[in-house]
């Protein structure tokens, strides 16, 4: 029995040889992360309507694709925060003094652009491989009377690795 284990011990060694390391295919990318918000320039002016007493509007964002071997089943795990400091205070019957930020801090996930019947629909990226946006608001009319600026700042991640950010002041005009 001993002769038994030490010949398939022998020949497991024998048969099980190292492959050398330059067969092995090695695919090494080097990633940069990019992402930035869509704008002409970071103080962008915003015209807005007046004869509704709260208004919205949407900010786009860019970002680049993940590695291959990064996705999972082919996805990219890219998604932005956005976020302000800036809010202001909803009062009402019911409620006094709640604080209303002018931006949604919940997450977004970036995507491809739409292929609908084999033509691109929608928002087409300007800059980079992957787009998202956000509403920005509500926004009180006396925010836009008053010509305030309102800095949003994003935090993009890629699969929570790289995390990329841009900042954009918003400028609010009455229309």
């Amino acid at each position: 029995m001993r002769q038994l284990v030490t010949f398939l011990a022998f020949a497991c060694l024998v048969a099980c040889e190292p492959i050398p390391i330059n067969d092995i295919p090695v695919d090494i990318q080097e990633f940069t992360p990019k992402a930035l918000i869509i704008s002409e320039q970071q103080y962008q002016t915003i015209y807005l309507d007046t004869t509704q007493s709260y208004t919205y509007f949407q900010i786009y964002a860019e970002a680049n694709e993940m590695p291959e071997n990064d996705r999972y089943n082919g996805e990219n795990n890219v998604w932005a925060s956005f976020s302000t400091p800036e809010y202001w205070n909803y009062s009402d019957g019911n409620i006094s003094a709640e604080p209303v930020y002018y931006i949604s801090s919940s997450p977004v996930r970036f995507d491809y652009p739409r292929v609908f019947n084999n033509r691109s629909t929608g928002y087409q990226p300007k800059f980079l491989d992957l787009w998202t946006k956000q509403n920005v608001g509500p926004i009180p009319l006396q925010a836009i009377k008053q010509r305030d600026t309102v800095p949003i700042y994003m935090d993009v991640s890629f699969d929570g690795d790289y995390h990329v950010r841009d900042t954009l002041f918003i400028v609010l005009q009455p229309r």
